[in-house]
């Protein structure tokens, strides 16, 4: 029986037996550590799937959200827009002041709108043309349409008082005629918006009391366009759009008579927060119109 292993004293002796016929390792003849290597590309790899899992669950949540919060989105990308429009025009700090008295003055209808159950949107705002607030249903009556209507001058006139008296906190700074400027615009806007038309809150505002007044404030719109200096496209859109709506109100007191059903002290108050706030804006502009000057 021939000898397996050498014996002692032969050349290979104490030399490893690496197979039958060479001297080479048997593991030579494989890759090494290919289970290794596999293992890791293959744990590399699930990592970024489930990193890539991950990120796109996060991205599904954050769509989510946006969808929920979609009228949120739309308030501030308006206002985002806006704000560089008119900073571009007017300055960085007296056109961000703008967008956020005609923002504080919708934010009026909304929350008096909320107050009284009815849903609307939060404003969404239109540059040069300022910004709006839909309703999602119609006022069950004309009170509660003049209602909603005047918190939007209330709230903004509140908001521009509080400009006027930052101003006479701080007259000769800098700071102190940016606030009296914004107070003179925010006291503008907010007469402007009281002019008895249909589509501003005015209009709204005295269809309580009779929808004559909507007659006067076209009149009114007339004038200012001919003969004042406040001649705007504005303006003009706002005698189209009033034309029409004063159609409107005029037919539908025939169409449906209980709209227009309210009791004589709800016309006082509101005839009486009217006529304050004229008074209030209208001393307003006289003490701040320096800036024109």
């Amino acid at each position: 029986m021939a000898d397996l292993y050498p014996r002692p004293g032969d050349s290979n002796y104490g030399r490893a037996d690496y197979g039958y016929g060479t001297d080479r390792p048997v593991q030579a003849d494989i890759p090494a550590q290919p289970g290794n290597r596999g293992r890791r590309n293959s744990g590399v790899a699930a990592g970024v799937l489930a990193f890539l899992g991950l990120v796109l669950s996060k991205l599904s949540y954050i769509g989510l959200l946006l969808l929920k919060f979609k009228p949120l989105w739309f308030t501030i990308i308006s206002t985002g827009v806006t704000a560089l429009i008119y900073a571009q025009l007017f300055g960085w700090a007296f056109g961000v002041g703008i967008v956020l008295l005609i923002l504080v003055h919708e934010s009026g209808h909304v929350v008096v709108a909320r107050v009284m159950g009815m849903p609307v949107t939060l404003p969404v705002m239109i540059p040069f043309l300022g910004a709006f607030v839909s309703m999602k249903q119609q006022p069950r009556t004309v009170a509660q349409e003049s209602v909603m209507a005047i918190g939007g001058p209330i709230l903004g006139t509140v908001a521009a008082g509080l400009c006027y008296l930052g101003y006479l906190a701080m007259p000769d700074s800098s700071t102190g005629q940016l606030l009296r400027a914004l107070a003179y615009f925010g006291f503008l806007i907010n007469l402007f918006n009281l002019v008895p038309v249909t589509p501003l809150d005015g209009g709204r505002v005295l269809s309580v009391l009779s929808k004559w007044f909507n007659v006067a404030g076209l009149a009114i719109a007339a004038g200012l366009l001919l003969f004042g200096n406040f001649r705007s496209p504005v303006l003009f859109l706002v005698l189209i759009f009033g034309a029409f709506s004063t159609f409107q109100r005029f037919r539908s007191t025939v169409l449906n008579p209980a709209y227009y059903a309210v009791d004589a002290r709800t016309k006082l108050v509101i005839g009486l927060l009217y006529l304050g706030l004229l008074f209030a804006l209208g001393l307003g502009m006289l003490n701040t119109s320096a800036v024109l000057r």
